[in-house]
């Protein structure tokens, strides 16, 4: 459950509240807010979600301890699997990690993770809605160096403008440019895939079958097939193919016989000639004539030429 803002500019009065740390049905960590008394007038964010112990611990950490310190936090068990864990994890270790880079000392980092928790925690739990939640964002940066005195603290007044500046900045980039994508996240339930693998798996021969012939004794496949394998068996005659085999053999009486007749035997040697020369003068007459138009043609040039070559010289 998100926290409530911390102050409310129209009644003029501020709230405090302290948070305790819980779990869900889910075993989540949750925060509860319980409302302080308002006869007090400090009301501090810092260590309301994480604990000093736990804001100093991650300081010291890289990036990946970091992630998995606040994995076991959270008891964010599914991230590798959950889109919605996953995304959780990853926004909080952003947050963390820009703060160690910007130099928080472990109240501010603890402050900032608080804002944090509670934006997206509006987000997650609550689904608010952009402007509801831009409006819980602007309650809790009031009072920072304000500029009079009326203006009560939202429990934030341990950072300077500077810095408020800074973390409104990463906040807009970071959680509000992508509202619409977090809402739509987790107002749908992920959709689950099982992914079988078949395995196939050769196991050894029982031990009363004989033993395979040594490898040296192995030949090809083809002489295997061809002199070494046993032949398939011969189908059985097929009652019937024998009759019709014979009938298919005999010739019909019915048609005529055609007596064989050659052609060339009544040929003389002048008939030949005749032939040889009727196709030759058929198949070389136009060559004939085709090289002798060349050969003009390359003589009217060599003509032209020498006529040129007499003018010249005189």
């Amino acid at each position: 459950m998100a926290a409530k803002s911390q102050s409310k500019s129209s009644s003029g009065k501020s709230t405090r509240s302290n948070a305790s740390t819980g779990k869900d049905v889910k075993g989540k960590k949750k925060v509860t807010v319980e409302e302080d008394d308002p006869d007090d007038e400090t009301a501090v964010l810092a260590f309301k979600v994480l604990s000093e112990e736990q804001t100093k611990k991650l300081l010291t950490l890289e990036v990946e301890d970091m992630q998995k310190e606040l994995c076991e936090i959270f008891k964010l068990k599914n991230y590798s699997t959950d889109l919605q864990e996953a995304s959780t994890l990853d926004y909080y270790t952003g947050a963390v990690w820009w703060g160690k880079e910007q130099g928080l000392n472990p109240q501010q980092l603890s402050g900032l993770f608080t804002v944090v928790y509670n934006l997206f925690e509006n987000v997650k739990e609550q689904h608010m809605n952009k402007v509801d939640n831009l409006k819980e964002f602007k309650a809790v940066m009031m009072g920072i160096e304000p500029e009079y005195p009326d203006v009560k603290s939202a429990g934030l007044d341990f950072f300077s403008v500077a810095q408020a500046k800074a973390i409104a900045q990463y906040i807009n980039t970071s959680l509000f440019q992508h509202y619409n994508l977090y809402q739509f996240m987790f107002t749908h339930t992920q959709a689950e895939e099982i992914i079988g693998t078949d395995l196939s798996i050769e196991v050894a021969k029982p031990s009363t079958l004989p033993f395979p012939p040594p490898l040296h004794e192995g030949v090809q496949d083809d002489m295997y097939a061809s002199f070494i394998a046993t032949p398939p068996p011969t189908p059985p005659p097929v009652e019937g193919a024998e009759d019709t085999k014979s009938d298919q053999e005999t010739p019909k009486e019915d048609e005529p016989t055609v007596p064989d007749i050659d052609a060339f035997n009544d040929l003389t040697v002048d008939d030949v000639r005749e032939v040889i020369e009727s196709v030759a003068k058929e198949m070389l007459g136009g060559l004939q004539n085709d090289l002798a138009a060349k050969l003009r043609e390359k003589e009217n040039n060599i003509i032209q030429r020498i006529n040129k070559i007499h003018k010249v010289s005189e």
